[in-house]
């Protein structure tokens, strides 16, 4: 009787944590490369993946006006890791508050930070280590139940 009450309180303590994908709020780069019937379709049928690729990429290359101590690997300037063909307005990336990981091709490491600077004075572009945004993401997934 005991372990039946425990498991019900289990169950109930679980699912008041996790949020339903229809709550899940997408970025509108995502729909935007994606569309909005294909994110509605991943929404249903592959709610994880959507969850991953959203998650990444906002989190992934974010903007700072900052750098803090500790182990960051410094890369040169970020218009040296431009795409060929494409182009970019540098105040645009510091409005966004991040770079499109799936434009570019930024070098990431397994465990330090990776820093590019902008030409605007102050201002940079951190890569999170792979471990910490798989950490993150994961994390994410977890509070919608994948």
């Amino acid at each position: 009787m005991t372990m039946l009450l425990m498991s019900v309180m289990l169950i109930g303590f679980s699912q008041q944590r996790q949020q339903p994908m229809s709550k899940y709020v997408v970025s509108q780069d995502l729909i935007q490369k994606l569309s909005s019937e294909k994110v509605e379709q991943m929404r249903s049928e592959n709610p994880a993946e959507l969850i991953r690729m959203n998650y990444c990429l906002i989190n992934t290359a974010v903007v700072t006006s900052k750098l803090w101590d500790g182990n960051i690997m410094q890369m040169g300037t970020l218009e040296q890791y431009l795409p060929q063909g494409v182009s970019y307005v540098e105040e645009d990336i510091i409005q966004k508050g991040y770079v499109d990981p799936y434009i570019w091709n930024l070098p990431q490491d397994d465990y330090r930070y990776t820093a590019f600077k902008l030409r605007r004075n102050g201002w940079y572009v951190v890569v999170l280590p792979k471990t910490l945004l798989e950490q993150r993401v994961q994390a994410q997934l977890n509070s919608y139940s994948y």
